[in-house]
């Protein structure tokens, strides 16, 4: 789950409360290098609109067809000015595309850290904010409702939506 794997699809989550569909980019770069940077995510937002299209997000997940599509960034980092506007360019062509657009940063291990009861400094924070650490720090642990029976691809969170699931999903390409 990383920018550079640009022939990966990171996540889909299908909200079954709402009737959504979010294909998920996972951006762990920084953005030293904004031209790279800017490409990826051009090659990488390319491919997902292919993935979609070419009908392999209905394959894989038959029963969402019909809902609408969100394709959601999710930065690890910051975005700088200029990746700021880059970035409203990618939102309308994606919307001009069909598709809803969702941006988001998180920096989850102060929320971690908080829980916790440590203190994490901003030098720690970004000496470590490989993507890894923050998935192995997320508890996805599933628990199946009583009356149904158990699937790995179905994460219950008490009164909240149920959220289905997929990581690491190839793009065909």
């Amino acid at each position: 789950m990383s920018l550079l794997d640009v022939d990966t699809i990171d996540y889909v989550g299908v909200n079954i409360l709402f009737k959504r569909v979010y294909v998920g980019i996972f951006d762990d770069l920084d953005w030293d290098d904004e031209a790279t940077h800017f490409a990826l995510l051009t090659k990488k937002i390319d491919r997902y609109t292919q993935y979609i299209r070419s009908g392999q997000l209905l394959a894989a997940y038959p029963r969402v067809r019909g809902y609408p599509v969100i394709i959601e960034y999710v930065a690890m980092r910051p975005m700088t000015r200029s990746a700021e506007v880059f970035w409203k360019t990618r939102e309308t062509l994606i919307r001009a595309s069909g598709f809803d657009v969702r941006c988001r940063t998180v920096d989850v291990r102060h929320a971690l850290a908080a829980d916790a009861g440590a203190k994490v400094s901003d030098a720690e924070v970004a000496a470590d904010t490989r993507l890894e650490s923050v998935v192995n720090a997320l508890d996805l642990a599933t628990r199946p409702a009583p009356e149904e029976k158990q699937r790995e691809d179905i994460v219950h969170t008490g009164r909240r939506a149920v959220l289905v699931m997929r990581k690491k999903t190839s793009s065909g390409r």
